[in-house]
């Protein structure tokens, strides 16, 4: 069976289970879930926090102390090696955390086998894993947000 059709036969099985579900509708999925939370996360006019990127093979690997103003980097600290190279060779590649979220959208919308975040409880989000293809390797993006602060 080809990959295309094992796609729809997926598709096809999900929709029919979810049509003859107990009636209350489709479970949400985590995907939803991710989009309805990021539309309760405004981005904050100023915020901080620590970011790991890691996997693949992007310009932004490494780990960063980022704060942002407006919905731009205004400050970038490279904590490691290759974090360091980036701020100073390319600083237009350390992200916000609203540039992370348009990246997972822009992965589902261009059908990644995963894309996916995840958010705290107060709604900011934590964790963003993009992988376009599992069968290729190095084409995995993975970050992980710590130490999240707004700031006035």
């Amino acid at each position: 069976m080809t990959r295309t059709r094992t796609h729809v036969l997926i598709a096809s099985v999900g929709l029919f289970l979810a049509a003859v579900g107990c009636g209350t509708g489709p479970a949400p999925t985590a995907e939803g879930a991710d989009r309805v939370k990021r539309d309760r996360w405004p981005e904050p006019d100023r915020y901080s926090f620590r970011l790991l990127s890691e996997s693949g093979e992007r310009g932004d690997l490494g780990e960063y102390r980022i704060t942002v103003e407006n919905g731009k980097v205004v400050k970038a600290i490279g904590l490691d090696e290759p974090a360091r190279r980036t701020v100073e060779d390319n600083p237009h590649n350390v992200p916000t955390l609203g540039v992370l979220l348009a990246k997972v959208q822009q992965a589902r919308t261009g059908h990644a086998d995963v894309a996916h975040v995840v958010f705290a409880t107060d709604g900011h989000p934590t964790e963003f894993h993009i992988d376009w293809e599992k069968n290729a390797m190095d084409d995995e993006a993975d970050y992980f947000v710590t130490e999240y602060r707004e700031l006035p």
